[in-house]
């Protein structure tokens, strides 16, 4: 009944990507709201990629079918709430569109909370099928989602707070999440995640 793979290598592979989109974003691309998008959304289709094959591989390994029951009941959890996150992404790339980058700015930080909230439900509904560390990950994501909510509402009181580089800096905002969240989660994992017997 539940997802045996291993999930480390998943969460440190997911990890290293989030740093190193974080590190691209803050070097390379800048500030831009449609550099923002571009990056953060191809990063969000390479760890998928990424995910796909190291489970593709455990499978092959394991001589065992990529596809099982659990395996299907952990993406259906994930499903709904990663599309959820995708189709309000597509108001701000139409308001990028139309030419008013003034108001996708605005949007961004609430949309990166909403995308943060989404993919701690998601885990944590996959998470039930699978081991307590990727239900906790779901719920630091959901935690960091309503933090950062709180805090970009909170700037238009305090502007000091707004103005604050952690806040306004969106690109090192999602490295410490999306990148820092999974590698602490990998190394959990490691630390806790049952070997399978050695032959």
């Amino acid at each position: 009944a539940l997802y045996r793979r291993a999930l480390a290598p998943l969460m440190l592979a997911t990890g290293l990507i989030g740093v190193v989109a974080a590190g691209l974003g803050l070097i390379v691309l800048g500030q831009t709201i449609t550099s923002f998008l571009f990056l953060w959304l191809c990063a969000a289709v390479l760890a998928s990629l990424a995910s796909l094959l190291i489970v593709r591989r455990q499978s092959i390994t394991a001589k065992e079918p990529f596809s099982t029951p659990a395996s299907r009941r952990v993406i259906g959890a994930l499903y709904a709430p990663l599309c959820a996150g995708a189709m309000l992404t597509v108001p701000v790339a139409l308001l990028l569109a139309t030419g008013r980058s003034a108001l996708a700015g605005e949007a961004l930080p609430p949309l990166m909370c909403v995308w943060m909230g989404f993919y701690g439900c998601g885990l944590n509904a996959a998470g039930q099928y699978s081991s307590r560390g990727v239900r906790l990950l779901g719920w630091g994501f959901i935690g960091a989602g309503a933090l950062l909510a709180t805090l970009f509402v909170g700037g238009y009181w305090l502007p000091e707070l707004a103005s604050h580089q952690l806040f306004t800096n969106f690109h090192a905002v999602m490295g410490a999440t999306f990148g820092g969240f999974h590698l602490v989660a990998a190394g959990y994992l490691y630390l806790t995640e049952s070997r399978p017997p050695t032959p």
